[in-house]
């Protein structure tokens, strides 16, 4: 298995538990409340002041990815930045980030061959 392959595995692998993870406490909160009420979740991420600290930082470190996405995909060889921007939202940054670095690096592996 090259370093690339490697790589690339662990890269998906921990967009798998980024979103089994988080996901799992997002559908808890969902279950919970009256279903997909996005105005009670973003009320409660900015509860208090530690978790809108860590939603700001997420939020920033989406919006940076997303710019880095668009900006490198090409350089990158990654296929449909916009995808991942529009997953960075509406998924994570724990599954988006780490499934554009998995395609990157089967490209980078792909033309080494």
């Amino acid at each position: 298995m090259s370093r690339s392959t490697l790589l690339s595995f662990i890269y998906f692998a921990l967009a798998l538990l980024g979103l089994l993870w988080s996901w799992s406490h997002f559908i808890q909160f969902f279950r919970t409340t009256d279903g997909l009420a996005l105005q009670l979740f973003f009320g409660a991420v900015m509860q208090n002041e530690a978790s809108a600290g860590v939603a700001i930082d997420a939020t920033l470190a989406g919006v940076v990815f997303s710019v880095m996405a668009v900006t490198r995909a090409s350089r990158d060889g990654v296929k449909w930045p916009w995808l991942y921007v529009v997953a960075t939202f509406a998924i994570g940054i724990a599954v988006a980030m780490p499934v554009y670095l998995g395609f990157r690096e089967r490209v980078l592996a792909a033309s080494k061959e």
